[in-house]
């Protein structure tokens, strides 16, 4: 039976612990230990108050999962989900600074040009520099924060799962009715409640009504909206071209890290969906098409949530990739495949429905050192090579012969620190297809 269980809720908010029944909808309350309150009370003081033990309600209210979650579970979920706020955050202030600049720089611009004109006598008057500079600086700042709220904290998944068009064009739209609506809304309010103290009700009314026309019918308030909306575009498309690389990637172009080939210790995870030959036949190339695709969705976000990389699609395949360190910290690159079948188990009765099946994955991990760099002219991609790559597509092609969904090579597996909860069963030295040499293999069970 599946329970659904408040995590980290459970930890924060004492005196109960809540199990919820994903299928009798049976509601369980369970005392906890002293212990437990005591880590409650140690895990509140560092990750804060009440509120954010209410947010991390609202983030784990769809775990699921056959087993009650231990602390340390418990701990690593609510550091993962920090994690990935700390990543949101750092691209905020990204977009924000760089709106901020761009702000600047329109303004300076746009100064000179009139202060050139002043110089030439073909204006008269005065424009005064630091207060209007300090103005668009506020203005950007404020611009980019809400703008990059928007699009990192609120339409990211929605833009994700749609056509790079789509999320330009829509956040385009929605920054034009925002931005004339605010337009309309603050003009009309500041001049109608200035005028209600120089005249009556009417008389306000159509001042009022005047100063709004007037100004968002001149060019300037044209040339402004045509500007930011651009600007609201163009961030939008950064936004999906670092997710089409995937996070962190874009960086290390645009800094040419990879420029010149470097060996990393790396830690790579082969997926291949099961059955994938039965099921295609079953249907045509359209459906199946769709059906990676939702697939591929729906496991994307367990491998962001496990700080994997996703290295390639291929086929039916994915290819998962971690810098050896992050993959080994809080077991990322093995528990990514537990996260991944999870994910799946939530979205089975859709897949029944839709596509009569239940698709799931079987997977191969191992560790080793490969060599990373930029390669191609016109399609410039980051490669990587080695050994490591062949013998973990070796190892996941092992799962079928010994009927298991995972398997991790001894290599790895010695530099994990599993607690008692995993079952490691030792399946023997396997002589792996094109290897001279045998490789010991492990497969992992839940306890």
């Amino acid at each position: 039976m599946l329970n659904f269980q408040c995590s980290m809720f459970n930890w924060l908010h004492p005196p109960t612990n809540l199990t919820w029944s994903c299928r009798s909808g049976a509601l369980g309350l369970v005392m906890p230990s002293v212990e437990d309150q005591q880590r409650r009370k140690r895990v509140g003081r560092q990750f804060g108050d009440a509120h954010w033990g209410r947010n991390i309600f609202k983030l784990y209210s769809l775990n699921c999962t056959n087993r009650q979650l231990s602390y340390s579970e418990n701990l690593g979920l609510l550091m993962r989900k920090k994690a990935a706020f700390r990543k949101k955050v750092r691209t905020l202030m990204i977009i924000a600074i760089c709106w901020t600049v761009f702000a600047c720089i329109s303004f300076i611009s746009q100064y000179f040009f009139v202060y050139d004109l002043i110089a030439m006598k073909r204006v008269s008057g005065s424009l005064s520099f630091w207060n209007e500079f300090v103005g668009t600086l506020v203005f950007g700042m404020f611009g980019g924060l809400i703008t990059g709220w928007l699009l990192v904290f609120k339409l990211s998944s929605r833009y994700r799962k749609r056509s790079f068009a789509f999320g330009i064009i829509n956040a385009w739209f929605i920054f034009i009715i925002a931005y004339v609506g605010l337009a309309i809304a603050g003009l009309f309010t500041i001049d109608f409640v200035y005028n209600s103290f120089v005249g009556d009700f009417s008389f306000a009314l159509s001042k009022s009504v005047d100063n709004v026309l007037f100004n968002i019918f001149s060019p300037s308030f044209f040339i402004n909206v045509f500007l930011f909306g651009l600007l609201v575009s163009v961030t939008q498309f950064m936004l999906q071209v670092s997710d089409k690389f995937g996070p962190g990637i874009l960086w290390k172009f645009i800094t040419g890290k990879y420029y010149h080939p470097r060996q990393e210790e790396r830690i790579f995870m082969f997926l291949d969906l099961r059955s994938s030959t039965t099921i295609a036949e079953k249907m045509n190339s359209k459906k199946f098409f769709g059906l990676l695709k939702e697939i591929y969705n729906d496991i994307t976000e367990p491998i962001l949530n496990s700080q994997g990389e996703i290295y390639q699609y291929v086929g039916d395949e994915v290819v998962v990739s971690w810098p050896s360190d992050i993959g080994l910290a809080e077991e990322n690159c093995f528990q990514c495949f537990f996260r991944i079948q999870q994910a799946l188990e939530l979205r089975k009765q859709y897949y029944n429905q839709q596509y009569d099946l239940s698709p799931s994955f079987k997977a191969g991990l191992h560790i080793g050192e490969a060599t990373v760099g930029e390669i191609g002219v016109i399609k410039k991609d980051i490669v990587y090579s080695g050994d490591v790559l062949n013998t973990t597509s070796r190892i996941q092609g092992e799962c079928n012969n010994h009927n298991v969904n995972l398997l991790l090579s001894s290599a790895l597996l010695e530099r994990m620190q599993l607690n008692d909860e995993y079952q490691q069963i030792a399946l023997g030295e396997i002589a792996l297809k094109g290897k001279k040499e045998k490789v010991l293999l492990y497969t992992i069970k839940a306890g």
